[in-house]
């Protein structure tokens, strides 16, 4: 295990110093094996993705800062032929096993960067059509999201509008490439669209210790025209 880490820091130490050297203003895939054949093989060795391909999400969220913000993905927008794939689906599931719990609870930093890192494997399959895939983030994220609902004042402004939470997951699915954590992505997005929502507030709502509610503020058309 010590020896995987180390392989890892080394990647991630080779990657910046390149970086470092060449200072370039964006960068991706292509630059890196055009730059550095080494280095490029190097991260593939100790970076790949159930499916072989060099893992730019591991690798992008480990360099240092200045160079986050610089990696921008060559990639042809197409449009993903949705289709189900049960298999590829429990083929991370069984990965992560025993670490799914990290989905909803997690219980400290080394956990919730366990659950991105699983968010992020299952909307990648999702982005490729995988519907089973979608589903199964969405549901995750719709428990999360009703959470921070409760619990975070940005958040707050939802209540009221939760036909709109499918709709704003969807679009987090589709739209994340690298930008940070994908489960920072998500806050921030539902952060950014709570500005735009008007507070829905009860009748009930207590005043003055409890003593007073909304409605009892409220003036009815009957006592104006008395």
């Amino acid at each position: 295990m010590k020896a995987i880490v180390n392989n890892i820091q080394k990647a991630i130490q080779k990657l910046n110093a390149l970086l470092k050297k060449k200072k370039p203003k964006t960068f991706n895939a292509e630059w890196v094996k055009q730059n550095s054949k080494s280095v490029y093989a190097h991260l593939l060795k100790n970076f790949q993705t159930e499916s072989g391909e060099v893992d730019w999400d591991s690798i992008t969220v480990r360099i240092e800062p200045t160079f986050q913000k610089r990696w921008k993905r060559h990639e042809k927008k197409i449009t993903a032929v949705a289709y189900e794939d049960k298999e590829e689906l429990d083929f991370i599931l069984a990965k992560y096993n025993d670490k799914l719990y990290t989905l909803i609870a997690p219980l400290c930093k080394e956990d919730k960067q366990t659950q991105d890192q699983i968010m992020i494997r299952l909307v990648r399959l999702a982005q490729r059509g995988n519907t089973l895939a979608k589903e199964y983030v969405t549901e995750f994220l719709t428990i999360i999201i009703y959470e921070w609902m409760e619990n975070s004042n940005y958040i707050a402004r939802w209540k009221g509008h939760t036909n709109g939470v499918e709709k704003r997951i969807e679009a987090c699915i589709r739209n994340y490439r690298y930008s940070g954590g994908f489960m920072r992505y998500v806050f921030r997005s539902f952060q950014y669209f709570a500005r735009g929502l008007r507070p829905i507030v009860s009748l009930n709502d207590k005043f003055l210790n409890g003593k007073k509610e909304r409605i009892d503020y409220v003036i009815y058309e009957d006592s104006l025209c008395a």
